[in-house]
């Protein structure tokens, strides 16, 4: 617990609001002791939970569901909207069996492929601001890429038949430079593949990107963007949603509090004012506790 002499920061805001302020700080300086290896084994007992509570209650609730049930009512429950009905149906049939597996582990299959085609990327979204941030449920993971049109037909061949994924989506994709979905037929989990764009933050988050040891015994690798990239990422997410997104808002949060003085200020500082951010930063740092950014 903080210190009696020690005052509260002016402004700090709970990532909960049945959490008080000292109690919150507490947690994350305790998280803040952990190396990137424990965090993500916590992420990754946390979030197994998580899927084996998913499926105990569809089993509670369909006693005698077959596996195509079983199937169709946790890709309904874990994909939520973003695919219709039919495609729940279509995906409830490709396999005979259910393969609970956390998107660390679905980050590491599919970053795998990227590394043995030569393709470039980082694995960002929720799952990054959950390894640099405060733990929370995601319904997927967001790798960025520098996809090139000629790299198409291996990656194809390389994700199916055990992903779903559209070829013209794919080509699409890579032309207007948006994103395209893979669905992992074995676990229903959803990757989002976003095309790496040509405007100058993405290009500059693209470049300070780091390889990271996530995992021990043996030793495996995600590349990630930096924490001042998530945060500004975020933020620019944040305000696509015309501020409204408190799962953003709350995601970069978290990436401040845990990171705290060793992010690089100017740096955010910087990229804050070439993004129109300033406002929306300077409002997170002050309910992180961060007054002293500006």
């Amino acid at each position: 617990m903080l210190d009696k002499a020690e005052s509260l920061p002016s402004g700090y805001k709970t990532q909960s609001i049945d959490t008080s302020i000292d109690a919150e700080i507490y947690l994350f300086n305790l998280r803040k002791s952990l190396t990137l290896v424990q965090r993500v084994e916590g992420f990754i007992n946390w979030h197994q939970r998580l899927l084996e509570l998913c499926v105990g209650g569809i089993q509670q609730r369909c006693p005698d569901a077959s596996i195509e049930t079983l199937r169709y009512e946790f890709a309904r429950a874990t994909l939520k909207s973003a695919f219709p009905n039919s495609t729940y149906h279509d995906i409830a049939q490709t396999r005979s069996f259910l393969k609970l597996l956390n998107p660390i582990e679905l980050a590491l299959e599919i970053t795998s492929i990227l590394e043995k085609l030569d393709i470039q990327y980082f694995v960002g979204g929720s799952v990054a601001s959950v390894l640099f941030g405060e733990i929370r449920s995601t319904e997927g993971v967001d790798i960025f890429v520098a996809l090139e049109i000629e790299k198409v037909v291996p990656l194809l061949q390389s994700l199916q038949p055990r992903f779903y994924v559209s070829e013209d989506t794919v080509r699409d994709a890579i032309r207007s430079k948006r994103s395209f979905n893979l669905i992992d037929n074995e676990s229903l989990g959803k990757v989002d593949i976003f095309i790496l764009q040509d405007s100058p933050f993405p290009q500059i988050e693209f470049q300070r990107r780091r390889s990271q040891l996530v995992r021990q015994n043996p030793d495996q690798m995600l590349v990630l963007p930096t924490p001042e990239d998530i945060i500004l990422q975020k933020l620019v997410w944040y305000r696509t949603t015309k501020n409204e997104s408190q799962r953003q808002w709350r995601d970069v949060l978290g990436v401040l509090k845990l990171q705290g003085d060793r992010l690089d200020c100017d740096y955010l500082q910087k990229w804050a004012v070439e993004l129109n951010l300033s406002n929306l930063l300077e409002t997170a740092c002050i309910e992180s506790g961060l007054e002293l950014f500006f």
